[in-house]
């Protein structure tokens, strides 16, 4: 089943990667939709780029097909409709591009009919990497939140799958649109983080103070640097742990955009 799940889906599903000149600092995952292109409204607000590239593979899930880089400015002016993050963060951009005309389209679900413990799939470019991968999972639960209606997959949702299309096995229509994970531990995360940050904070302002070494070593250097690796490495640990839970919007909004554009 899932196979021939991947040889109806793959084409149809888009990588983004941002830099920032030559460096690579962001990516997620999009899929076309008739000449729209469809993503996370968070995936697409990356202050610090310059430019994306937006790439579709073939059935390897790794060779392009097709690709195009273009400027932040000129990918964000394709924007027709979205809502933000704290809300049903959908972007919905006009993929009216000439590279990408061959590209299939995917065909959304017309009903929000869902049994929780169905299996679901969902593809997505997770972890920054350039290759496309498939998930399996089952629908876990469904709910409400802030007026949002969210899907709850007992499956392994990773950081870059953002905004992927999350897939009915059975009739390979989208029922919704991947959003983010559950690590059981972003607040202790969080507060890792900034306890590293605030000691940084201290060490800088110690320095402006006098100097002094030990066998030629300047000991706040030598933990500024500490503090700083330290930080990162716990960063890393956040952005891979998953306690194999993750969660995706139903498409009553996007569907009712989609129309609106017409």
């Amino acid at each position: 089943m899932y196979r021939d799940l991947w040889k109806a889906i793959y084409k149809s599903v888009c990588s983004i990667t941002y830099f920032n000149n030559d460096e690579r600092i962001a990516s997620g995952t999009g899929f076309k939709v008739g000449n729209k292109l469809i993503t996370n409204n968070h995936v697409i607000q990356v202050p610090q780029a310059t430019h994306a590239l937006l790439r579709f593979v073939n059935e390897d899930g790794h060779i392009d097909f097709a690709s195009k880089s273009m400027s932040v400015t000129d990918f964000r002016a394709k924007l027709l409709d979205g809502m933000p993050e704290n809300s049903w963060d959908y972007a919905i951009l006009d993929f009216d591009i000439p590279e990408f005309i061959t590209i299939p389209s995917l065909q959304l679900s017309t009903q929000d009919v869902f049994q929780i413990g169905q299996l679901v799939a969902f593809f997505g470019f997770q972890f920054e990497q350039p290759n496309l991968s498939i998930h399996s999972g089952i629908l876990s639960s469904r709910f409400i939140s802030a007026d949002v209606k969210y899907l709850q997959l007992d499956a392994s949702v990773n950081q870059g799958n953002s905004g992927g299309p999350l897939i009915d096995p059975r009739t390979a229509e989208v029922i919704g649109v991947i959003t983010r994970k559950a690590t059981g531990l972003t607040k202790q995360f969080d507060e890792l983080l900034n306890s590293f940050s605030e000691n940084i904070r201290v060490l800088r302002q110690a320095s402006h103070g006098g100097r002094i070494q030990m066998f030629g070593i300047d000991p706040i250097d030598f933990f500024e640097v500490n503090q700083t690796q330290m930080a990162k490495i716990s960063q890393e640990i956040k952005r891979s742990a998953n306690v194999g839970v993750g969660y995706a919007y139903e498409l009553e909004k996007i569907r009712e955009s989609l129309n609106y554009l017409k």
